[in-house]
């Protein structure tokens, strides 16, 4: 089940990818079709940005092969190299 260890987990492997490939957040979300504010929230693993808000973030599959492409390696791969 996915849950906010998870979604901690996945967002830290996002992170290095992004800073191994020199990548900004600015620049990774704009060439993956999403919104900066969502990519900071994908790398914390939060749902929103809101402090009394809990959930762990759950990005869309559209979202995921969007990141995917960016960084060069398949959703199977940035999945696998989080170990989830």
């Amino acid at each position: 089940m996915w849950d906010a260890a998870k979604a901690i987990q996945f967002g830290a492997t996002v992170r290095a990818h992004r800073t191994s490939r020199g990548l900004s957040q600015e620049s990774l979300a704009y060439q993956a079709g999403i919104t900066k504010n969502q990519l900071q929230l994908i790398e914390s693993g939060r749902a929103s940005g809101r402090r009394d808000e809990t959930g762990p973030s759950n990005p869309r599959m559209a979202t995921l092969v969007g990141l995917a492409e960016v960084l060069g390696i398949s959703v199977a791969q940035l999945v696998a190299d989080a170990h989830l």
